[in-house]
């Protein structure tokens, strides 16, 4: 189990980064940031939390909107894709290299958020250690959006095998699930103008349940449950959650 707990040290380089940065559009960003602003509630210059920041594009697009946002990853040339973003736009974000299980900040923020992906990474203790260090963060009352795959969104549609496009890399996925650890595994094929690289992912994935208690230990409500950003309801088969909760 030691390389699925530990595959994030080495992915988020080289052929990662570069699809990482091809993967969305700027309206797609813009679009998920009105979710962000409406479902946490707070009007600017609130300060909130984009953890873990990846390469900063829902942390600038906050900023453009008047929030005072604070980044933090453990991925330093994604922190420095952040720096650029925020200076190319000309907005103010403070930026720090962290682990998310170990933030550095105490009853500090008004809200965060986490997109894509961001739950799931560790092993069961790293994982509520990051969720424990997340509502430290808050103050009492704050929110936080989560935006991940649980059991009830990944398994109904669940394929082992995919290919995309980022850019003008291919992207070939082939997964499994393993029903005694509850984890994803993907096997990353990543190819570009005749050069191929490969790369291993292992995530937890939760059931809704699951998730819920988890948060409820580490002192985090859930408020609100949707299916997409469209703010519907959420139910199993949905693409992803969408979770609203608060620092009780």
């Amino acid at each position: 189990m030691h390389w699925k707990t530990n595959w994030w040290k080495s992915f988020f380089s080289d052929a990662w980064l570069e699809v990482q940065r091809e993967t969305w559009t700027p309206e797609e960003t813009k679009r998920e940031a009105d979710f962000i602003q409406h479902v946490l509630g707070f009007s600017a210059p609130a300060e909130i939390l984009d953890v873990p920041c990846g390469e900063g594009r829902h942390a600038a697009e906050m900023a453009s909107r008047g929030y005072r946002v604070t980044g933090a990853d453990i991925t330093l040339p994604l922190l420095e894709d952040a720096r650029r973003r925020g200076a190319e736009r000309g907005v103010p974000l403070n930026l720090e290299l962290a682990d998310m299980r170990d933030l550095p900040w105490e009853n500090r923020f008004d809200g965060a958020f986490s997109f894509w992906g961001s739950l799931g990474y560790f092993d069961e203790e790293g994982n509520t250690a990051f969720l424990h260090s997340l509502a430290r963060a808050l103050k009492p009352g704050g929110r936080w959006v989560l935006d991940t795959h649980i059991a009830e969104t990944i398994l109904p549609r669940f394929e082992d095998r995919a290919w995309r496009y980022a850019g003008k890399t291919l992207v070939l996925e082939e997964r499994s699930y393993d029903h005694q650890t509850s984890r994803i595994e993907v096997e990353w094929t990543f190819v570009k103008e005749g050069r191929t690289e490969t790369a291993s992912s292992s995530m937890r994935i939760y059931t809704y349940q699951e998730l819920c208690l988890l948060l409820e230990e580490v002192g985090l409500e859930s408020l609100d449950a949707y299916g997409s950003l469209d703010r519907e309801s959420f139910a199993v088969g949905a693409e992803r959650l969408l979770l609203l909760a608060t620092r009780r």
